[in-house]
């Protein structure tokens, strides 16, 4: 917390600049020891493990993108995803690229020791993700990161950025700098699934003929499919089928429907049309809370949010 409150504006701005909300910077405690970016990674009980020091915009020397505390053990960072059990979890190469991933609403993991630091003694925490994607830099670095996660869990599907993000280019250059939407990465991870499931980028599987990406406007009726359901219906409204909810000012409280609590820490916010848990950390919008609860692909949450319209609809009708 007192690195969290020494944060200067101009380094949130920085960060801001990377595609780091601030709600993220607040809700991960992003902070600042006077010389870098503190960043803490929490443990699967939500106690801090320990921090990571990323680089200023200002610092200019030498030293690595990123410290650890002296002594301190490779770890995951996102393991406050990683325990609600999501439907899916994206695999990062980095702290930064997993928090622009995190506001786009994607739960994300990364392993403090880069490219190659994955563990095998995490896997079994993986066990319970249907859907696990590997998305690192575009180089052969990340390239050979993503073979070593892989190979730790095989069911993994291992998502390539497009070679507009240039060489080395990572998730933070593919949302700020080429200014891709969450549909956007939706469809990347979907045609990465595709491709998967038929085999491609095997010989067997090359041997099928190009690639053929899905059109723009698929992308266009996509995306004004979710802002049509999100607006039609209130967020209250369906989060109210799993728990009881308290109008506190203009929000509401309620008991968390990831995870049991005796104290309500629950807080859904009808003016954003977003949620989020103080004790799990459970947050995203209304295409996110379905998607995480009942388990579903983003596809599968639109048709389910189109068939609770239909059906709150009737009463108002008659």
């Amino acid at each position: 917390m007192r690195y969290h409150r020494a944060l200067p504006g101009d380094i949130r701005r920085y960060l801001n600049g990377r595609g780091i909300p601030d709600e993220i910077i607040d809700r991960q405690l992003l902070g600042w020891t006077g010389r870098r970016v503190a960043i803490p990674v929490f443990g699967r009980e939500g106690e801090v493990l320990f921090f990571r020091y990323g680089k200023s915009s200002e610092d200019r020397s030498t030293s690595p993108k990123m410290l650890s505390d002296i002594g301190a053990e490779t770890d995951l960072y996102g393991w406050e995803s990683l325990v609600r059990r999501p439907y899916r979890v994206v695999i990062a190469e980095g702290e930064y690229d997993r928090l622009v991933l995190e506001a786009h609403g994607f739960p994300a993991v990364t392993s403090t020791g880069g490219a190659g630091g994955f563990r095998p003694e995490w896997a079994p925490y993986f066990e319970a993700v249907r859907r696990i994607y590997i998305c690192f830099d575009r180089d052969e670095a990340g390239d050979a990161g993503a073979r070593k996660v892989k190979a730790i869990l095989p069911k993994a599907t291992v998502v390539k950025l497009p070679a507009e993000v240039g060489d080395k280019g990572d998730v933070t250059d593919y949302f700020v700098r080429l200014g891709k939407s969450r549909v956007d990465f939706e469809l990347l991870l979907a045609e990465a699934a595709s491709d998967a499931d038929r085999g491609e980028g095997t010989e067997s599987g090359r041997a099928k003929g190009p690639r053929h990406a899905l059109p723009p406007s698929g992308h266009k009726s996509v995306s004004r499919r979710a802002e049509s359901l999100k607006s039609a219906i209130p967020i209250k409204t369906f989060i109210e089928q799993y728990t009881d909810l308290e109008k506190r000012g203009r929000h509401f409280v309620g008991l968390c429907p990831f995870h049991e609590e005796t104290a309500p820490s629950f807080i859904v916010y009808p003016d954003t049309g977003t949620y989020y848990c103080f004790g799990c950390r459970a947050h995203g919008d209304l295409v996110a809370f379905v998607m995480n609860k009942e388990s579903l692909t983003f596809g599968q949450a639109l048709e389910s949010l189109e068939r609770f319209r239909q059906i709150d609809d009737l009463p108002r009708s008659a």
